[in-house]
């Protein structure tokens, strides 16, 4: 055998054992229950379905936010974000300048903001509503409008709730009391969020591991944020100008919107695994 074709021959099996191996650890791998989480965050397409919801909490989201802690505790949101995260420098600087005072933005309610910014909050809600019923393996319901109304009312009403909280209760000089504050809030709104939005199809008790981990999550984002975010946000700023503040809080939208999807799937994994479902195959296509 000559020598080219001798090497050939060697080159294909080590890449048929090779291929062999790789397959094994797949098959070992989807038999665990991370496989099959990784596989279902695939699935879910979670980076194309974060970005969507980043996209919609900056439209939607965060003006409301604006509005109400306008509005409430009479404060602007520039200086929110700075206690938020403790920022320092260039980063404190642009959030204070990009944010209006609390005067402006009073005086700039009108009818046609208020319906657009609305139309935006549902727009959201109908986002995760799809995450929801695709973790959760339903088919949408015909009638969406009530639901998603009644979750707006509900949405305004938590922020409005966690705006006073923060400016009569809170300390800004004691981040622990905001972060607990943040985990109960994040636990039970997303434990409501989902049996809503899912028209009462699943039991509350079904949703709890969702409300913890959620929550949890929070917390971890929101120790993570003070920690490495006054950083990050600085630097942004100090290199792009006010657009690279704008790209840091993108980001952290981003890294909030992965938190809720690989959350909503993994509560729904382990409600499947804990009822024995865990074949339960997933719904058509053409649910978005």
């Amino acid at each position: 055998m000559r020598a080219g074709t001798y090497g050939r021959v060697v080159s294909s099996a080590t890449t048929r054992a090779l291929a062999s191996r790789v397959e094994d650890a797949r098959r070992r791998l989807d038999a665990t229950f991370a496989g099959r989480y990784a596989t279902e965050l695939v699935e879910l397409r979670v980076i194309d379905r974060a970005l969507a919801v980043a996209s919609k909490l900056f439209i939607a989201v965060l003006p409301i936010s604006i509005l109400s802690t306008a509005v409430v505790s009479g404060s602007s949101f520039g200086e929110e974000l700075v206690r938020r995260f403790g920022l320092t420098g260039s980063g404190a600087d642009a959030a204070r300048l990009l944010f209006a005072a609390p005067t402006q933005v009073e005086a700039s309610i009108g009818l046609l903001g208020l319906v657009i910014l609305c139309s935006s909050v549902l727009s959201f809600s109908r986002a995760l509503e799809r995450v929801y019923l695709d973790c959760w393996r339903l088919p949408p319901l015909a009638a969406g409008m009530g639901r998603r109304l009644l979750w707006l009312a509900g949405f305004v009403l938590a922020i409005t709730a966690l705006a006073q909280a923060r400016s009569s209760w809170v300390d800004p000089d004691t981040p622990v009391v905001q972060w607990v504050l943040g985990t109960l809030g994040a636990g039970l709104f997303f434990l409501w969020t989902p049996y809503l939005l899912l028209g009462r199809r699943i039991a509350v008790r079904r949703l709890v591991p969702t409300a913890v981990l959620t929550g949890a999550g929070a917390l971890v984002l929101g120790i993570g944020s003070t920690i490495a975010m006054p950083a990050y946000i600085s630097h942004d700023t100090d290199r792009y100008g006010l657009v690279g503040f704008t790209f840091a809080v993108v980001s952290w939208l981003f890294a909030a919107s992965l938190l809720i999807v690989g959350t909503a799937a993994l509560g729904a994994m382990l409600d499947r695994r804990a009822r024995g479902a865990e074949d339960v195959p997933p719904p058509p296509d053409d649910v978005d």
